[in-house]
């Protein structure tokens, strides 16, 4: 049993083949709205692979009809499973739910591929994002009065920037009046409060940081929404390519400033629940590429086995999902986005989630093994030439080992992007390799950090 025969795999295929989807989007608008359109282009934005079980796919439709010069673009939510009942299950309910006036398309069935389409906002959950692409709704609650244009009818509305099936939504708006940037995050209920909580309280400190973090604009409760002033800047994850050990030491240098920062979030990091995630991510790869199983087991046994004879570093404040999208870089500043997850924990944790991230990226890129290395070094001096204490390699090991493991799981199941089976298979080679100490691209020996220093992993 693999990917290849996955009914799940299959359909996602289909929906992101054009020549298999345009027709029947073709057939459903002109059965839908009365009349063929001239035609509709499908550009694929998000992919989310759960092997034998689901996938959720989101695409932007261009629509051209015979009697429009401007083209219509929406977004469509495509919901494929395994089981058949279980799509049969969600068309009953969805016939339930009246098609609003202003839908493209009312949610219908691809039987064949055991498949439900929605017409985005209209879809099964995150119902709030109706309200908040209507700019007479937005405008008022989530847009700084300074940045509003003077006529009330400029106000454009928000465009859906990513949408997370069932858990959150980003939205971008920018004024015409200031050409200021937001993005709006729109949350789960039960994770609303918190969310804003870890951003106001990173931007109370923001000023006596040399680095910068979003601005808080507005919160609206009722939609469980806040609204922010986008950074400028570059994904670092661009700037890791050009493999610039200067770069990295800036890095490096902001974050033992935010392990420093007298910051208080209530979600506390642990490896156990660290070891919890992985496990669950790494079943979906064990199914979708059996062949890796085995290794697989042998990394997740020799991490289980580090950790007990670790003692993890738990009161420093950490971003907890760092990796390079979330870092802006500019020449003379630094921006660090998305503290959803803002946690007290491991250190070592943010470091290592950076590191793997540039030992995957350097994998799919074939970047050169020697300049990864001279950059990680960068990355580790710039860090440790701003705190009192040394980095403990087997903590750090632990943590890139166990964060590129799941960094291929999600760029390459979410995503599926070309070549997606060899970035697994380079991941899980890269992980035994890591930690039997012959990684071409990390070199950290397995034992306490000893000398002179203190050691991190002793807590303070």
């Amino acid at each position: 049993m693999n990917y290849s025969i996955d009914p799940v795999f299959h359909a996602i295929q289909k929906i992101r083949n054009p020549a298999a989807i345009r027709p029947i989007l073709m057939k459903e608008w002109g059965h839908w709205l009365g009349k063929q359109p001239h035609s509709i282009d499908v550009t694929p934005t998000l992919t989310y692979y759960r092997p034998f079980d689901r996938a959720c796919i989101i695409a932007a439709i261009t629509v051209t009809e015979e009697d429009k010069v401007e083209p219509n673009t929406v977004h469509l939510f495509f919901n494929a499973f395994v089981d058949a009942e279980v799509a049969h299950q969600q068309v009953e309910q969805g016939d339930q739910i009246a098609v609003p006036p202003n839908a493209a398309l009312p949610m219908f069935a691809i039987t064949d591929w055991q498949t439900v389409v929605w017409t985005l906002p209209h879809a099964p959950c995150l119902p709030e994002l109706t309200e908040l692409l209507q700019p007479e709704y937005f405008c008022p609650q989530l847009a700084a009065p300074s940045d509003l244009p003077t006529a009330t009818e400029a106000c454009p509305a928000p465009q859906l920037f990513r949408y997370v099936p069932f858990k959150r939504a980003i939205l971008t708006w920018d004024s015409p009046h200031t050409n200021q940037r937001y993005f709006i995050k729109l949350c789960n209920p039960k994770e609303f409060h918190k969310v804003v909580e870890n951003f106001q309280q990173m931007y109370r400190q923001s000023g006596h940081l040399s680095f910068e973090v979003p601005e808080p604009v507005a919160v609206d409760t009722q939609s469980h929404t806040f609204s922010m002033r986008a950074l400028a800047g570059q994904q670092f994850t661009t700037v890791m390519c050009q493999v610039q050990p200067e770069s990295f030491v800036r890095v490096g240098q902001v974050l033992a400033e935010l392990h420093h920062a007298p910051i208080h979030p209530t979600t506390v990091w642990t490896a156990t629940k660290e070891l919890t995630t992985l496990r669950e991510a790494m079943a979906a790869v064990k199914l979708a590429l059996p062949d890796l199983s085995q290794s697989i087991d042998r990394t997740i046994t020799r991490l289980t086995a580090i950790a007990q004879d670790i003692s993890f570093p738990s009161n420093y404040p950490i971003h907890a999902n760092l990796f390079g999208d979330q870092i802006l870089y500019r020449a003379h500043q630094i921006g660090i986005v998305d503290w959803d997850t803002l946690s007290l924990g491991d250190p070592h944790y943010d470091i290592g989630r950076l590191i793997a991230h540039f030992t995957y990226v350097a994998g799919r890129e074939q970047l050169p093994a020697k300049a990864v290395r001279t950059c990680i070094a960068a990355l580790l001096q710039g860090y440790e030439s701003n705190v009192p204490w040394s980095l403990n390699p087997t903590c750090l090991a632990w943590h890139i080992a166990a964060q590129i493991l799941l960094r291929g799981k999600i760029s390459s199941l979410r995503k599926l992007p070309p070549g997606w089976q060899n970035h697994l298979k380079f991941v899980v080679a890269e992980a035994e390799w890591l930690l039997a100490g012959c990684s071409e691209y990390v070199s950290l020996p397995l034992h306490p950090a000893n000398g002179n220093h203190t050691a991190l992993c002793v807590e303070r």
